[in-house]
């Protein structure tokens, strides 16, 4: 639900106090507020005094072997070097200049007269000869000479060329080893100006030789997320004439905020005239695959300068280039060496490796990585928890110093482990033990990383080929659908009756949002009473959590013109404060069953098929007091018996009894705050109630903070999968595997490419949307997020493997100012191209101008090209025309004419019924799966059918994204065609089924081993 609020220069790792090119600002702790006054000198106004060089001080050769000046040597001669010295002192310029030129005529290579010559240029306002001279002096003065090291790092700086000053200073450091403060300089400047990379050797001297702090522990830790400082970019920039460079600094900042278009128009000047700048060649072709500019990139490669092949981000791009070219033993070979260069600046090359080495079948090292990538997700995440709480508590440290441990960076776990020991929160009792123990496995020799847990020396990837940039694979496109309709909706939630607020404690609205006020409005659609209408059931939230004062969840019968509230007369009764609704037949009698995801006690009802319900959750054993948010009933362990699912978000008391406040009062606290409540499976044991079989069948090493689920056969091994959307930690993919005759679920989430964003970063995920939107008949994710990142969609590239394309193909950037909840993919026109809709809004006022509290909700149509764009709202109807306080959304067609229509709840505001009025639309045939071979809803059936000359897959998922449950029925578009031929049905159990055409404008149920489709009555 929500996004840290931290990039670094709002609050970490850059300020290094002891650099001479940053200070800190007092009343905003560690933000980073720019210069010193030297960054604003122009010639003749206020620079500061160079260190004066000492006029007593005899003229020095840097020539080695040579004597000083012999007693004898003419006085004038040896008095001009003091005599220039002095002039500049008493700011005879002149007489300066003059002095120190005859000096030089007789001592060409004296290092400290050209130092003296520089001073004099400074003061003159000549900066390039100055620098020209400092960088003479420095090269030939054998001495660690740090002044005048700082007089040409200053003098380049506020010429604006940053990168020649952090090439200054590694040459100096490079040069003299031992001296700290040219290394926090060094440090300072590189982090400054998206140098971060240049700034890790420094940090990990610093910190071996006792000169460490917090902030270069988090660098050290999360390097990626170092952000560059705009506002001293954009200085740069003002004073550097022809160097452009300053601009990869903003291209840099832009890239952090996965601006890719952006990127790419700032660096085109700027390799146009610094073509050998590798680090700016680098990050264009960073952007160039993320806007899916191929053609662009072998352009680009043919350019490229010499060494750049030592920049760990060229590999990067290789990488993924072979990827898309299908060159998969290229691509790992260009993922390890990215590695090998930068084991932990790129965490992204981590998930390219080990994809690509399982697909060459070189599993053991794939292996290897892929404990990589769980060990880095856990410190990743850990880390995040202990910015969230402040850097101030103790738990939340040692659980960062843990993981470096497991990682074998035994001096940062140190580190971290003493930096707990200073912290006043969350104290640990064996905190001093815990501490010692890390600490005595430090000894002076200790490597920076333990050799056995370097990546590059557990495998050896170097007998595989390396890069080949050619182009072999044709560009996919989407197929061409037949015609495209303006989409239409007609709000008909009052007029149909279905007339119900999500609502909460009602002192929330004048207070502000309690955590867990912010995130609810669970709807689901059951048609209990199997008359062929779908109904709705609805959450009510507008009492406490763990107690049962909320009015009354809302059951919602469609009698076709209409609904009717008969939650009483149903027996429907659940005053817990609900979150999610799940809908399942857990008992196979055939009728659908409810199951309300609480905060308290989750409820089970029973549906007796005459029209009730009764409540049996403690009965059957569904016994918790967690705080639910999403739950799923399917088989999972595959035996014929419905299990159930439910992912938690918060643990403990924290949530009801820490407020949390902005600068307007009262607000919702970020999760992360609390600890994360691991989620709960219980097994069907097939007489109607259920074990708990969480310890045997999911254990996680980091739980969630879930939101949302979906449930279906996601990647290429057998069985049903749970995707869970997690909250600022890394999601989960729980699949199902079989070891000695015990069945278990393991996480996949992270090593396949759906745990994290495409930066290693774990998003505030909440909504997720499953379909197979490109056409390529497997399942792709769309993940919703907060406001000030991007929604993810990950497109499956190979077998049980996914990729974030959200920037390739436009659907990233329109996001970024908006706070995502619901979502679906919906084919809305029926021409057999998948909409997709995104339902938004805040949790809390924010009171800023670019994000707002209401939001308005967003649709998407692909275009031929494969990308994505934004519809306009205007035209769709009443409901797109303001913004909302969205949440839950979930597909129906309530009206039964074969056009798809959607529920979505909101906070404070009724739900809405949006009737689809798309004019024109296509025809569709809906189907209706039973199995009886496995548990009778036959979650996780595929769908194959052809129509006109297209082949169309779908599948009947569950958990539907957001605390939803859609309508339990396949729709198939039709587009202009009447029917839909070579319907195959692949069931759960494995048997395939074909039951031939399929009329259009008909709902059909399909039960596994009949032989012919039972058709229903026609759409209307």
């Amino acid at each position: 639900m929500f996004r840290l609020g931290w990039r670094c220069s709002a609050g970490c790792p850059t300020r290094y106090r002891r650099s001479r090119y940053i200070r800190l600002t007092p009343n905003v702790g560690v933000r980073l507020l720019v210069l010193l006054g030297i960054l604003f000198w122009m010639p003749g106004c206020g620079k500061p005094e160079a260190s004066p060089i000492d006029a007593s001080a005899a003229p020095r050769s840097s020539q080695t072997g040579q004597a000083d000046e012999a007693d004898g040597q003419d006085q004038t001669q040896q008095d001009y070097f003091a005599r220039a010295a002095n002039a500049l002192a008493r700011g005879d310029i002149a007489d300066a200049e003059a002095s120190i030129r005859k000096h030089l005529l007789l001592h060409p290579d004296d290092a400290r007269a050209i130092e003296l010559a520089g001073d004099v240029a400074s003061r003159q306002g000549d900066r390039e000869v100055a620098i020209e001279r400092y960088q003479a002096s420095l090269s030939s003065d054998e001495s660690p000479n740090e002044a005048l090291l700082d007089k040409l790092t200053h003098a380049l700086v506020s010429a604006g060329r940053p990168f020649d000053a952090i090439d200054a200073l590694k040459t100096f450091v490079d040069r003299f080893p031992n001296r700290p403060q040219p290394r926090f300089d060094l440090v300072g400047l590189a982090t400054m100006v998206g140098q971060t990379p240049a700034a890790l050797p420094s940090l990990q001297w610093l910190a071996q030789h006792g000169q460490g702090d917090p902030e270069s522990l988090q660098v050290l830790a999360d390097p990626a997320r170092v952000e560059p400082d705009g506002e001293m970019c954009q200085s740069m920039l003002q004073r550097s004439g022809d160097d452009l460079r300053p601009q990869y600094c903003l291209a840099r900042l832009d890239a952090m905020k996965s601006n890719w278009q952006s990127v790419a128009d700032r660096l085109r000047p700027v390799l146009e005239r610094h073509a050998d700048f590798a680090p700016a060649q680098a990050l264009y072709g960073r952007a160039l695959m993320e806007l899916n500019q191929y053609d662009s990139i072998l352009d680009w490669q043919q350019q490229l300068p010499a060494g750049i092949e030592t920049l760990p981000e060229y590999w990067l791009v290789a990488g993924e280039w072979a990827e898309r070219e299908r060159q998969h033993e290229q691509a790992a070979r260009a993922y390890w060496q990215a590695i090998r260069l930068s084991p932990h600046a790129l965490p992204s090359a981590l998930n390219g490796l080990f994809q690509n080495l399982t697909l060459i079948g070189r599993s053991e090292d794939a292996d290897v990585v892929a404990d990589r990538i769980t060990k880095l997700a856990a410190l990743r995440d850990a880390l995040k928890t202990h910015l969230e709480r402040s850097g101030r508590s103790q738990r939340a440290a040692m659980q960062v110093a843990d993981g470096m441990l497991a990682l074998g960076r035994v001096w940062e776990a140190e580190g971290w482990a003493r930096l707990a020991t200073t912290l006043p929160e969350e104290r640990l009792p064996d905190l001093r033990d815990r501490y010692l123990a890390i600490r005595s496995e430090l000894t002076a020799t200790t490597p920076w990383v333990l050799p056995e847990r370097e990546l590059d020396r557990q495998i050896d990837l170097s007998d595989l080929p390396t890069i080949a940039w050619k182009l072999t694979q044709p560009r996919s496109s989407a197929a061409e659908v037949s015609f495209q309709r303006p989409l239409m909706f007609e709000d008909q939630a009052e007029q149909r009756g279905l007339i119900h607020t999500c609502e909460i404690a009602p002192e929330a609205i004048q207070e502000g949002h309690w955590i867990y006020q912010s995130v609810g409005g669970g709807v689901g659609v059951i048609d209990f009473d199997l008359d062929g209408w779908p109904d709705v059931a609805a959450a009510m939230l507008d009492g406490k959590p763990l107690a049962s004062d909320s009015s009354s969840n809302r059951l919602f019968r469609n009698q076709g013109t209409g609904f009717v509230s008969v939650e009483r007369h149903a027996g429907y009764h659940d005053t817990g404060f609900s979150q999610g609704i799940t809908v399942g037949d857990f008992n196979d009698d055939g009728f659908p069953d409810i199951f309300d995801s609480n905060y308290g006690q989750n409820r089970l009802f029973r549906n007796n098929g005459d029209g009730t319900f009764d409540e049996i959750a403690i009965a059957a054993g569904l016994t918790d007091q967690s705080w639910t948010t999403s739950a799923v009933i399917a088989d999972l362990d595959a035996d014929g018996i419905a299990d159930v699912f439910a992912t938690n978000y918060c643990a403990g008391r924290g949530p009801l009894e820490r407020p949390c406040r902005n600068a307007d009062g009262f607000s919702t606290c970020p999760p992360l705050l609390f600890e994360a409540e691991r989620d709960r499976v219980w097994k069907g044991r097939g007489d109607g109630s259920f074990s708990d079989v969480s310890d045997q069948w999911i254990q996680t090493q980091t739980p969630g903070r879930g939101l949302g689920l979906v449930v279906g056969q996601f990647d290429e091994r057998r069985g049903l999968d749970v995707y869970v959307a997690n909250d600022m930690t890394a999601n989960h993919l729980w699949s199902p595997e079989r070891t000695d005759g015990r069945f278990q679920m393991v996480d996949l989430a992270a090593t396949r490419g759906v745990g994290f964003s495409g930066d290693a970063t774990s998003q505030a995920s909440m909504g997720i949307a499953a379909a197979d939107p490109d056409g390529d008949g497997d399942i792709d994710f769309f993940l919703t997020h907060f406001a000030d990142d991007h929604n993810t969609y990950y497109e499956q590239v190979s077998p049980g493997f996914w990729a974030d394309r959200s920037f390739q193909v436009g659907l990233g950037q329109p996001s970024m100012k908006l706070l995502g909840f619901g979502t679906e993919w919906v084919d809305f026109d029926n021409n057999g191209s998948l909409e997709l809709m995104v339902t938004n809004g805040h949790v809390d006022d924010v009171h800023r101008t670019d994000v707002q509290y209401k939001m308005p909700p967003q649709t998407f149509r692909r275009l031929p090209s494969g990308r994505w764009e934004e519809l306009s709202l205007d035209g769709m109807g009443g409901y797109f025309s303001q913004p909302h306080l969205g949440r839950a959304l979930a597909t129906i067609d309530v009206d039964r004419d074969g056009r798809t229509d959607v529920a979505i709840t909101h906070l404070y505001e009724p739900v809405s019924l949006l009737v689809n009025r798309t004019e024109n639309a296509g025809q569709s045939i809906g189907l209706i799966l039973k199995s009886t071979r496995t548990q009778r809803d036959a979650i996780g059936t595929v769908v194959t059918a052809t129509v006109g000359t297209r082949a169309l897959t779908q599948q009947l998922t569950a958990g539907d994204g957001y605390m939803c449950t859609n309508q339990r029925r396949i729709s198939v578009a039709l587009g202009e065609q009447d029917s839909a031929e070579n319907v195959t049905i692949q069931w759960p159990s494995g048997t395939i089924q074909s039951f031939g055409v399929l009329k259009g404008g008909y709902d059909y149920v399909l039960v596994e081993g009949a032989e012919d489709a039972f058709q229903l009555q026609g759409h209307r």
